[in-house]
């Protein structure tokens, strides 16, 4: 007849500190932390696939770029920078263009500057194919912290479209990549 009573006994402390665990758990409050948390910092790659998806198989650009060539189309050297996805077309008829760089410290604004006067260089000063114009002027920098972007993508449904409604629809199309972009820092 003890063990059973021992058993019970057993049983009572065992369901006491299980209650006592419980309980504890559930008032228990989440830690406080004077560190806020920061967000993920996408990786250069990750954003290159995410504008990509955007266009599927209307994504252009498939020639990469190596750092002497960056340098000598963009100015923009290699101690800028400590990543780079440069894509061009492979052929110079297209004109869709995306370049990506994650900007060593205190070098954003410098390669800011640079994709800058590339964007103004195309706009102002370069022949361009008249077809090609509409992209050209739509094409955008965009800039997240270290990470700097030159844009130029996209594509229209009606090339035949007048030029002032071929801006507007290029614009549109470049802003999808835009987009993709910003959503990876959010």
């Amino acid at each position: 007849m003890k063990k059973p009573r021992k058993l019970k006994i057993l049983f009572c402390v065992v369901a006491a500190v299980m209650a006592i665990t419980a309980c504890g758990k559930k008032n228990e409050e989440p830690p406080t932390s004077t560190v806020q948390e920061q967000a993920k910092e996408p990786t250069l790659s990750d954003i290159h696939e995410a504008v990509k998806a955007v266009y599927g198989e209307n994504y252009i650009p498939s020639e990469n770029l190596d750092a002497t060539a960056i340098q000598s189309v963009y100015g923009i050297s290699e101690d800028m920078y400590e990543e780079a996805i440069a894509e061009v077309p492979l052929m110079s008829v297209h004109v869709d263009t995306f370049l990506a760089f994650k900007a060593k410290e205190g070098q954003a604004d410098a390669i800011e500057e640079k994709l800058t006067e590339y964007r103004d260089y195309l706009i102002n000063d370069s022949m361009q194919y008249p077809m090609n114009v509409p992209k050209i002027n739509a094409s955008q920098i965009v800039r997240e912290g270290n990470y700097v972007f030159f844009i130029q993508l996209g594509m229209v449904e009606n090339d035949m479209a007048d030029e002032d409604e071929l801006l507007k629809q290029f614009q549109e199309s470049n802003q999808l990549a835009v987009d993709a972009v910003k959503k990876q820092f959010e």
